[in-house]
């Protein structure tokens, strides 16, 4: 019996570093699936051929081919498929502990910037699919809009007890605006669209954020 337990104590943490290597690759091959030929072409079939698997491994590694989007989405939101809350990330508590506004400004178009380089492909992706008419899709993308007004709203309450805000700009305005320029359709559009580097896209977010949150004088 002490020998069937030790056993499966060895066996447990390698199998669960195997079912990580599967999901991660299951991952990697539906990000590139659903950015070379959108949502709606891709397929189960086409997502284990790739990753090396079978088509139920895909199933039993994450789940269903909206399952699938919803995860690919969620690791390039966050950067890895850790359950770690955004705000609890490094760079998240950095902007927390910045004492200086113009820095703290800095460090959140950082945090914005590495989101829309991680993410803006896969949430066009996610709009196209969501104008499917399916119903779990188009939650999905609401979902994202509310979880970037979340977002906003976080940053927008770190950024103004570091300082005032801009005058004539109320802490509702400055969320919305936040919210606007946090769009990964922004870095879509200019990066991948207009060929900006992602250094000049961070610098214009830094200037953009200046009409909203004012910085120390001298500056």
């Amino acid at each position: 019996m002490e020998d069937v337990k030790g056993e499966r104590t060895y066996s447990s943490p390698l199998r669960a570093q195997q079912a990580a290597v599967t999901r991660r690759a299951v991952l990697d091959a539906a990000r590139e699936l659903f950015i070379e030929q959108g949502y709606g072409a891709t397929t189960v079939d086409q997502i284990a051929a790739r990753a090396g698997v079978s088509k139920p491994t895909v199933f039993t590694a994450v789940g269903n081919k909206q399952t699938v989007l919803s995860a690919v989405r969620d690791v390039a939101m966050a950067g890895d498929d850790e359950t770690i809350a955004v705000k609890q990330r490094p760079l998240a508590q950095e902007i927390f502990a910045e004492p200086d506004q113009h820095r703290a400004v800095e460090l959140v178009a950082e945090l914005v910037t590495g989101i829309g380089r991680r993410y803006s492909e896969i949430d066009d992706v996610l709009r196209g699919a969501a104008s499917s008419g399916e119903p779990g899709l188009r939650e999905l993308w609401e979902t994202s809009e509310a979880q970037r007004l979340t977002g906003a709203r976080l940053w927008v309450d770190a950024l103004s007890s570091k300082g005032d805000l801009r005058e004539g700009v109320d802490l509702d305005a400055a969320v919305d605006l936040l919210w606007l320029y946090m769009a990964p359709d922004h870095y879509y559009r200019l990066v991948h669209g207009r060929g900006w580097t992602t250094e000049r896209f961070q610098q214009w977010l830094v200037d953009a954020l200046q009409q909203v949150i004012p910085l120390p004088t001298g500056r």
